[in-house]
């Protein structure tokens, strides 16, 4: 059945667990501390872990925040900008770039209606076993390069000033390394708690994905159409215009509230209720739905860029950072135990780290993974969004073993395909778009031929999410 447009549901504000960075240090430390800690910390210590596993866990949202720590946030607004510049930049001048700097891109870019642009680097660990340290070196492969718009030896940049862009590898690399940091600690407490001492080896042993990902406005499409139609002969061209960080009231967007929605806190089992409202539909989205094949998925908190096009579509006039029109993030995870959709309301300058599914698997389920997409304003066509992801896989050659999966996944499928009138037609048809995990996962499966199973049941021409 086809989701209908009238098809929608109310969705709660989630606010995460919020895991200090100074407690995830010293959660995730192997060394004895001095002095050793008073009984009073060491309780207060085993209460956060615990939290931390309830949210990670099967009872939980399947993710968390991490805050406080030092100098991200910085290199956040630092790499944040790049996102929509490259988007917006002609097709040569951002293949010299991309390639100077090392990048690739993962999504189409010659499709020039695209709700996305993503820009991305493999990662890999270089670490000492005897120590806690670690660096990151990145992997120039072919794997950086998916989807090639042209060679850049035979194209001509004399023109373009590509300055701009000095610290763009730099400050990918570093960002990348600090959320990889992140993730490898986490990953150490999780071990710890459940007594897995799978997940910070498998992340070691494996590869991470840097993506730095613009979520288009309307107008960025028409910057786009615009800017390549000028290679046909026309004579307009729409300049991508730089951002002014100056205050203006134009670029403060406020909404009204009518409607009641509850604020699910993840931190001591409280919650509370505050009046806010956000209505989710299947065809109002930046991201479909889907679940991370990976380990854990570290991103940083978003930003938003809002834009206004002169009349004669000759230039933008403003080009601005503002904050969030709902006052939440716009990432939205659907709860299938408890049948509800949330959206996700995080600090700023905060990082989320999510549950892949690999994760899920190698911890025999006792972290869930998380069902979610990227929704986008219904009535701001002007606004777009930017974030900062890590994915942390294990390699490729990782053998995954999990002989429970196959009842659990069943069950899913039964209620994905149920055509109960009890449940709301918008979450069967996000369930329809979901290839469940007893089609692409078999016992005994390495990492590889889970992630290529499962990016074609979603995405091949036969595939739950195909364009065709």
């Amino acid at each position: 059945m086809e989701t209908t447009a009238t098809a929608e549901v109310a969705a709660e504000i989630l606010e995460p667990l919020e895991l200090r960075f100074s407690d995830l240090l010293l959660l995730s430390s192997a060394a004895p501390s001095h002095p050793p800690p008073s009984p009073a910390e060491l309780a207060r210590l085993e209460s956060i872990s615990a939290a931390a596993m309830q949210a990670l866990g099967s009872s939980g949202p399947g993710l968390l925040a991490i805050t406080e720590v030092p100098k991200a946030p910085d290199l956040r607004r630092l790499i944040l900008p790049f996102a929509r510049k490259l988007s917006l930049l002609g097709r040569k001048d951002r293949a010299r770039v991309l390639k100077e700097h090392g990048l690739g891109s993962d999504v189409p870019l010659k499709n020039l209606d695209r709700n996305v642009s993503s820009f991305a680097l493999q990662l890999k660990y270089a670490h000492n076993l005897n120590s806690e340290s670690s660096s990151i070196r990145s992997l120039c492969t072919e794997e950086n390069h998916y989807y090639a718009e042209g060679n850049p030896v035979e194209d001509s940049f004399e023109k373009f000033d590509d300055k701009e862009f000095k610290i763009l590898g730099s400050t990918f690399k570093e960002l990348s390394l600090c959320m990889m940091e992140l993730g490898l600690r986490l990953a150490q407490i999780c071990d710890k708690a459940i007594d897995c001492r799978e997940l910070k080896q498998s992340i070691m042993d494996g590869s991470a994905k840097g993506r730095l990902i613009h979520y288009h406005s309307t107008i960025d499409n028409i910057i786009l159409k615009e800017t390549n139609r000028t290679k046909k002969g026309s004579k307009k061209k729409v300049e991508p215009a730089t951002l002014d960080p100056s205050p203006s009231d134009e670029c403060t967007i406020s909404r009204d509230f009518h409607e009641k929605t509850s604020v699910t806190h993840w931190y001591s089992g409280s919650r509370s209720v505050k009046d806010r409202t956000n209505q989710i539909t299947l065809s109002n989205l930046w991201q479909q739905w889907h679940y991370d094949y990976g380990i854990f998925t570290v991103l940083t908190s978003p930003s938003f860029m809002f834009s206004c096009l002169a009349e004669d579509c000759s230039h933008i006039s403003c080009c601005r950072e503002c904050s969030s029109p709902d006052e939440h993030t716009y990432l939205q995870l659907f709860d299938i135990k408890k049948n509800k959709i949330f959206v996700v309301r995080s600090p700023a300058d905060s990082f989320i780290i999510q549950v892949g599914e690999a994760a899920n698997i190698l911890t025999s389920g006792k972290l869930q993974s998380t069902l979610h997409s990227v929704g986008r304003t219904v009535d701001i066509e002007n606004l777009s969004r930017q974030t900062f992801v890590v994915f942390l896989q294990p390699a490729w050659s990782k053998i995954l073993s999990y002989s429970g999966y196959p009842e659990e996944t069943n069950a899913f499928l039964r209620y994905s395909t149920s055509d109960s009138k009890d449940s709301h037609q918008l979450m069967q048809d996000i369930l329809r778009k979901i290839p469940p995990l007893s089609i692409r996962f078999r016992d005994g499966m390495t990492f590889a031929e889970f992630s290529h199973e499962t990016t074609k049941q979603y995405y091949s021409s036969s595939g739950t999410q195909s364009m065709r």
